[in-house]
């Protein structure tokens, strides 16, 4: 298998089908190392699965929280404080430039190296944001959680 080539341009179903196959990859490998440390929890304190389960739900939980606020959008306006000390609203209006690019973090570049991703990696500018792959990652983490009870049955007794 290889990638296109830097050259080449991908359609945007291609390039919306690689998206989501990296946002899989990352919120699936955000999950496992979850559990690996919620495993590590259990068997420190001597729960050992149900306390990963537990680790994975309340981290799950947090990282929906942290995610829902970093997707907010920034308002539509702004504050100024005059010289006599009152505060002024005024309107930002967009003009289209972009700020700075993502940057990649080192767990995103160790992502990258799980098949598939190797093979149909975007650049970090054209992946979907760290604030939606954690939106994703912190449902997958809660499923994980629900699944080791319900289908596995991990439960405390």
């Amino acid at each position: 298998m290889s990638s296109t080539s830097s050259s080449e341009p991908l359609s945007a179903s291609s390039r919306r089908a690689r998206q989501i196959v990296d946002a899989l990859v990352y919120a699936n490998a955000v999950a496992a190392v979850v559990f690996a440390l919620g495993v590590v929890v259990g068997l420190l304190v001597g729960g050992g699965l149900v306390t990963a389960k537990y680790v994975l739900f309340v981290v799950g939980l947090l990282a929906f929280g942290y995610a829902t606020l970093q997707l907010r959008p920034s308002p539509p306006w702004g504050t100024e404080r005059t010289e006599d000390g009152k505060i002024t609203v005024t309107q930002n209006r967009p003009d289209g430039t972009v700020i700075s690019e993502r940057e990649e973090t080192r767990f995103q570049a160790a992502v990258q190296r799980i098949p598939p991703l190797p093979w149909y990696s975007l650049p970090p500018s054209e992946r979907f944001s760290i604030a939606a792959k954690m939106f994703l990652a912190s449902l997958t983490v809660l499923a994980w959680s629900f699944l080791m009870e319900t289908v596995f049955g991990i439960a405390a007794v």
